[in-house]
């Protein structure tokens, strides 16, 4: 899936176009996804809902895989399906019909509801794939119901989420900044459950030092299957990242590990010098109230973090701006891991110093 289209499914069985329609479609910033059959396509869509904000059938399609191309059974059962799916999840998914047929052949098969996005076009129902599939490539955009998820993605934070695929983050911090994104832009969570979202704060800030780690820029050490990962010394006895040590690192302050001290270039712009160290106090700081291995101060700023946002109704400013401060973080690291490839550069602004 390349995460910068507008995903539409798209039922057709014709090899040749297959190969031909999705280039032509990416033009306009969709990605079709072809299935051969609706039985496929229907599995696509209960399975993945959110994925797709549009649908195109080939009218002389099949209904199964092992059927023949036949436009009545084919469109009576997608169109039905389509309906009760997206009744059922409560998002409409606008569907266009792209075909080589005649007009005889498929109006009477075509569902009038088409008519609530796509009626204004023309007096046709569907779209000839000889005259009017850069018409309809053209309009899909603009009449696509993205959900909120792909929104996110796609129309609010795309820098975001490019950033994360550019500096290697992962699927990990992919899905985790989409759950602290999304109530952000939907009334369906209260503060409360918003807030208690907060862990995953700290748990974005350890993909991002993990990677760091394995581009040399953090302390690290090469495992048996030759990557790397942050050095021993850097984390608890429970593997547990030292969160507060690699932040002090990166603004070039000392840390005394054991019997040993490491320092590191300061790395970090002016602005972000603070960032990294609040997000972790914070966000420490609210989850170690039910940690069984939290000393006690930790325990009580735990409280004390809990007990303020109930001072304040459970207000999710806080937390909302935290993330948008973790977005600028990733937008910087993106940034400056481009300018700072070279791994083994990267570990002389700290190996020298240990």
């Amino acid at each position: 899936m390349n995460k910068n289209l507008i995903q539409v499914l798209w039922v057709e069985d014709d090899p040749q176009n297959i190969l031909l329609y999705p280039i032509e479609a990416a033009r306009y910033g969709l990605e079709l996804v072809p299935f051969r059959c609706w039985e496929e396509a229907e599995n696509a869509l209960v399975s993945d809902f959110k994925r797709w904000s549009a649908i195109i059938l080939d009218a002389k399609c099949k209904y199964k895989k092992e059927d023949h191309d036949n436009a009545s059974r084919f469109l009576v059962h997608a169109l039905s399906s389509i309906t009760k799916i997206c009744t059922e999840r409560k998002r409409i998914i606008p569907w266009f019909i792209l075909s080589g047929a005649s007009e005889d052949e498929l109006n009477d098969l075509i569902l009038d509801n088409r008519e609530e996005w796509d009626g204004d076009w023309s007096s046709k129902k569907y779209y000839s794939k000889t005259t009017d599939r850069d018409m309809l490539f053209h309009r899909i955009p603009y009449k696509a119901r993205v959900s909120l998820e792909m929104q996110i993605r796609l129309i609010y934070y795309p820098d975001v989420f490019k950033a994360i695929r550019k500096s290697g983050l992962g699927d990990d911090m992919e899905i985790k900044m989409e759950k602290l994104l999304l109530p952000i832009h939907t009334f369906k969570y209260s503060g409360e459950e918003y807030n208690n979202l907060m862990t995953e704060v700290r748990k974005c800030i350890e993909l991002l030092f993990d990677s760091m780690a394995r581009n040399g820029i953090l302390p690290n050490q090469k495992r048996n299957d030759g990557t790397y990962a942050l050095l021993d010394t850097l984390t608890d006895k429970r593997g547990s990242r030292k969160l507060k040590w690699c932040s002090m690192l990166l603004s070039g302050k000392e840390v005394t590990v054991g019997d040993k001290k490491i320092t590191s270039e300061n790395i970090l712009p002016n602005v972000l010098k603070d960032s990294f160290q609040r997000l972790i106090e914070i966000a420490g700081s609210y989850e170690h109230a039910e940690n069984p291995d939290a000393t006690e101060e930790q325990k009580a700023n735990s409280r004390h973090t809990q007990s303020f946002l109930e001072g304040i109704g459970n207000a999710p400013y806080l937390l909302r701006s935290m993330v948008m401060e973790l977005c600028t973080i990733i937008l910087w690291y993106a940034n400056y891991l481009e300018d700072h490839d070279d791994e083994e550069l990267n570990r002389l602004k700290w190996v020298n110093a240990c």
